[in-house]
């Protein structure tokens, strides 16, 4: 009976392999229909006085046709022992609908995670020392999704209204665990996010000038975003900084 089964699963492999045709296409040779605008840089981290060197982040921006984003960061914070790859996209109106990371911390490995939006409904599966651990949470529209890289931190504005010009609460922060306890797997938990709309300023970096619009998050972090992808020009806190040191831009549409 086994030798009648292989003979079976040859005679299979046969029958498909003189079946298979090769098919004609016509390969797109212009751009990639599946992105509008692309933009791709790097970032430099730095203590606050701009003196010391901490790391360094690369990022690349698509744009899709339905408005969504996706964001690749690969974040170096060689001062703490920290590697850090993340994807995160979010809709039209910068509302998170998926992210995933992978984590190495202080020398081991901490663990991925996969986070996904359905409407008021998070879900994450992470895996790594620890094994496998899910969470399911109830989250409001006003919602962000806390990766760590530098690159979409200026997306946690999103919701914020520019008119009142004062600190405002009504956002969520779904902030994932990034310590150096590799006991304690890469799963988020939800805190309050306020954001401080700070009006317009122009910014200067090793990328260049921007025209910017400012943010304070937390009551703690600045952040200068500029243009319709709100991306990341500066950020600042008391101890450090990161500055957006090259960027190129494309727009497949035109």
């Amino acid at each position: 009976m086994f030798k009648h089964l292989i003979s079976l699963g040859v005679l299979s492999l046969i029958c498909l392999g003189q079946g298979a045709t090769a098919q004609e296409t016509t390969e797109n040779t212009g751009p990639n229909a599946n992105i509008v605008r692309w933009a791709e840089g790097t970032y430099r981290y730095l203590d606050i006085t701009g003196e010391r060197e901490r790391g360094s982040e690369s990022f690349r921006l698509n744009v899709h046709p339905d408005g969504t984003r996706t964001m690749v960061m690969w974040h170096d914070l060689f001062a703490r022992n920290r590697q850090f790859t993340a994807v995160l996209r979010v809709d039209d109106s910068f509302r998170p609908l998926e992210a995933f990371v992978n984590y190495w911390n202080d020398g081991g490995y901490k663990g991925s995670s996969l986070v996904t939006v359905n409407g008021t409904t998070l879900t994450a599966v992470t895996n790594g020392p620890v094994g496998r651990v899910e969470q399911t949470l109830e989250v409001p529209e006003a919602l962000s999704i806390g990766t760590h890289p530098v690159a979409a931190d200026g997306w946690h504005a999103w919701h914020a209204d520019p008119s009142t010009g004062e600190p405002q609460t009504s956002g969520a922060l779904y902030n994932i665990e990034s310590s150096d306890d590799l006991n304690k797997p890469p799963i988020g938990s939800l805190t309050c996010m306020t954001t401080e709309v700070l009006g317009s300023e122009t910014v200067t970096v090793p990328a260049g000038t921007f025209e910017t619009s400012k943010y304070r998050l937390a009551g703690r972090t600045m952040v200068w975003v500029t243009g319709p992808d709100n991306l990341v020009v500066r950020m600042a806190n008391a101890r450090v900084q990161y500055v957006l040191e090259k960027l190129t831009t494309g727009n497949n549409a035109d």
